[in-house]
């Protein structure tokens, strides 16, 4: 059974980009005659809207994102989960920097409409170019794209294509997470103390993460200067690995689940190696960490997994899983000074 979509607020979720090309006068005149179309009924629960770093952040500032194809098309491109592949594929190959605009269509401001895909040929596409599914409609924003409508982003190289589970959706809109430099771990910061040591530190930090597989977050192999206390509070399961000096390991399970076994708060000692995931089949794990003297940026350095994985052989294959990308080691100058 098919739905009919029109107007504000309705229709599923799906996941956006920003086409580089002009669609087929004959598409674009049947989509602007105003008349509802029917699609069948979607449960996405999260859209994405495929951009540079650079429009990311100015959307985010000027509180509204307009593609170009909104001018010259009338509305934005978007995609489902399943679809952010094949435009990656056709419209952005080897354009570096590019990040998804993770959006709520609950949330947004103009009509959303779901509709065909234009031919390869009438975008000016090579012949390489993949072919697009010209069953699956795509949904198309008629207005920009309100910030508030934007509930994450993230890089187009971590995203996994899996659809977003309304449960971590929800969860993204009621905390509007950042994303930690280096790690891209999903956190927001809930107590920064203002009496400080005589050092200068913050006598204490309090911040509230989210553990997710889509849109993926993950805590990557780091160490820091003080003790680190982890908090459960909601979600599924999770593992924490923990490296220790002389080469012991230790897995700890975290959860909300004390009589199975599952812990629900974790010192992690100053020095150890660090990262965290959920376990297989999870979806999301809300948690909080706590710290005396409270986290600086410059009290954190990522592991290389190269020497890392030397170290601690029986768990290789984890830490190259949950490493930090790239040379960069320590947190950017100034972050959470």
């Amino acid at each position: 059974m098919g739905r009919i979509i029109q107007g504000l607020r309705h229709g599923p979720w799906a996941i956006c980009h920003t086409s580089r090309r002009t669609c087929a006068r004959a598409l674009q005149c049947a989509r602007l005659q105003g008349n509802p179309i029917t699609v069948p009924a979607f449960e996405d629960s999260c859209i994405f809207h495929i951009c540079s770093r650079t429009e990311a952040t100015a959307a985010l500032a000027a509180g509204a994102y307009r593609a170009p194809s909104l001018v010259s098309e009338g509305f934005i491109h978007l995609s489902r989960a399943h679809q952010v592949a094949g435009v990656l594929a056709a419209f952005y190959a080897g354009q570096a920097d590019q990040v998804l605009l993770v959006v709520a269509p609950s949330l947004l401001s103009a009509p959303l409409r779901y509709e065909a895909p234009a031919p390869p040929a009438s975008l000016g596409l090579s012949a390489a170019a993949p072919e697009p599914d010209a069953a699956q409609r795509f949904p198309h924003l008629y207005g920009p794209l309100n910030a508030e409508a934007i509930i994450d982003v993230v890089d187009v190289a971590g995203f996994t294509g899996a659809p977003v589970h309304a449960d971590t959706a929800a969860l993204l809109g009621h905390y509007r997470f950042a994303r930690l430099p280096l790690e891209g771990t999903l956190y927001r910061s809930t107590w920064r103390a203002d009496t400080t040591t005589a050092t200068g530190l913050p006598v204490g930090t309090a911040m509230i993460g989210l553990y997710a597989d889509s849109p993926r977050s993950v805590s990557c192999f780091h160490r820091l200067r003080h003790d680190e206390v982890w908090h459960v509070y909601a979600g599924d399961p999770f593992l924490l690995y923990l490296l220790h000096p002389g080469g012991r390991s230790e897995q700890v399970l975290m959860g909300n689940d004390p009589l199975a076994g599952q812990q629900v708060q974790c010192v992690v000692p100053a020095g150890a190696w660090q990262a965290g995931s959920l376990v297989a089949g999870g979806r999301y794990a809300l948690f909080g960490c706590t710290m005396a003297p409270g986290f600086t940026g410059d009290s954190f350095e990522a592991g290389a997994p190269d020497v890392l994985a030397a170290q601690y052989p029986a768990l290789a294959e984890t830490i190259h899983r949950l490493a930090v990308r790239g040379s960069q080691r320590r947190m950017p100058a100034g972050f959470a000074a």
